[in-house]
């Protein structure tokens, strides 16, 4: 019986050695396998790279990240009357916005769809790298022609931040980081020439945040080559030529922005180098915003068709300060003042950067102050005041002529903004504009605007 027991054991552990076996086999062979496709999957990562196309537009490394793509925009109507001619320093857009009080007595009144806007944002992020890129158009191209109302860019930038959004580095076509708080106005030109300086510039950015309330940022900007092309006194440096080529400035005619010429010999060769360090509350500080602004330019000034001197050093610089401080839960207060010295295009202040009669730069002080009051989830009521005030002395023995250049140019403005369903609004807007010319003339005009939008 003893020994019937023991053969019984004695098989039962052949058996399980047996098995044992079998599974040390098996397992050795699939290591084996698995050696195998390690192998292939190293040499799959030691494969020769692949050329990088540098101008096709399909993704390559779609894979790295998760990503979204979204459309956007508004849909605009702007129902406008103004008299005094309001926009003299911009004639091309007739009243689309309004930038002055002109000398012409008439009034006129329009509907305008310009300020329709189409947009697309697509984001990638794999928690710590992140992309955000844009491209957005709106309506108000060069000119003002009704039976062709052609898209412009608006926006087109990307933005890629290595660690989380503390450091974004900002490449493209973006609003000026430099003075960038705006006004909460309809008029499209967003309080241009009355105090704000602002637009929308190619760039190179970076922008930093130190802690949870303090950020800076260091900024190259300017428009694309030739697109100071835009002003009534296009400079444009002397070249040996032959034949067209050396065709005195002006020869252009009205095309300056089609006028090679115009576009190569820009004497501006250097962009805008600017910083902005900017103190946000937090907590039972929030909503409070203090930010320090300084930009710099230098380019020597060129021969104009109006023989405005030429051969002048030209140091563009501006100093300023935003703030913002909400008062109570439902008011809030923000504005923006700035020094500064030949501000033309790249801070929508076209021609106005320089003395038309002697060539030097011209110097300005700038600001805006304006209140935002919740009325209730639906009304937002608000009222603000701007000016730009060039010093006088500056301006003496220019040649302008009216509704050119301006000693004061200010404005005063009342805005309602009613939310109607949706995310469709409705807003009734005044905006009062007192310009003294550097002819001695003072004019006053006022622009009204009821408007209706919808974002999606």
């Amino acid at each position: 019986m003893q020994v019937r027991r023991t053969g019984v054991y004695t098989l039962c552990a052949i058996v399980m050695m047996v098995a044992v076996v079998a599974t040390t086999v098996g397992a050795e062979e699939q290591s084996a396998g698995e050696a195998a496709g390690a192998g292939q999957r190293l040499r799959d990562v030691e494969a020769p790279p692949a050329v990088i196309c540098g101008g096709c537009v399909t993704p390559t490394f779609a894979g790295e990240g998760k990503g979204s793509i979204v459309p956007y925009g508004r849909i605009e109507l702007d129902g406008i009357y103004s008299n005094r001619n309001t926009n003299p320093l911009d004639p091309g857009q007739f009243n689309g916005y309004a930038t002055a009080a002109g000398k012409s007595s008439n009034a006129s009144s329009t509907l305008n769809p310009r300020y329709s806007v189409f947009g697309l944002r697509a984001d990638r992020t794999d928690g710590t790298h992140s992309l955000t890129g844009v491209v957005e158009a709106d309506f108000y191209s060069q000119t003002d022609n009704a039976g062709n109302i052609s898209p412009r860019l608006r926006l087109a930038n990307v933005k890629y931040s290595p660690n989380n959004s503390r450091t974004t580095i900002t490449a493209g076509m973006d609003w000026t980081p430099i003075m960038s708080s705006h006004p909460n106005l309809i008029d499209f030109s967003i309080m241009g020439y009355n105090g704000n300086l602002w637009q929308r510039l190619p760039q190179i950015t970076v922008k930093h945040q130190f802690n949870e309330n303090v950020n800076g940022l260091l900024t190259v900007m300017r428009f694309e080559r030739g697109l100071s092309a835009i002003q009534p006194q296009t400079q444009r440096r002397t070249f040996q030529g032959a034949g067209a080529a050396a065709a005195a400035p002006g020869s252009c005619g009205n095309s300056g922005f089609a006028c090679s010429e115009n576009a190569f010999n820009d004497p501006v060769q250097m962009p805008y180098v600017g910083t902005r360090f900017a103190y946000m509350g937090t907590g039972d500080q929030a909503g409070y915003m203090v930010a320090l602004n300084a930009a710099f330019r230098h380019y020597r000034s060129a021969p104009t068709a109006g023989g405005i001197p030429a051969g002048n050093d030209i140091n563009s610089y501006l100093v300023g300060a935003e703030f913002a401080a909400p008062l109570t839960s439902r008011l809030k207060f923000t504005g923006e003042i700035a020094y500064g010295q030949a501000l033309g295009v790249e801070f929508f202040r076209y021609g106005q950067e320089r003395n038309l009669g002697t060539g030097k730069p011209i110097r300005t002080v700038i600001g805006w102050g304006e209140f935002d009051y919740a009325y209730d989830r639906r009304l937002t009521l608000i009222a603000g005041y701007g000016f730009d005030n060039p010093l006088n002395s500056d301006l003496r023995g220019t040649s302008a002529g009216v509704d050119t250049q301006y000693v004061l140019n200010h404005r005063t403005y009342l805005t309602a903004v009613r939310h109607i369903w949706g995310d469709l609004y409705a807003s009734l807007e005044w905006n009062h504009l007192m310009s003294e010319w550097s002819t001695g003339e003072h004019f006053a005009g006022d622009n009204f605007m009821l408007s209706t939008w919808y974002n999606f």
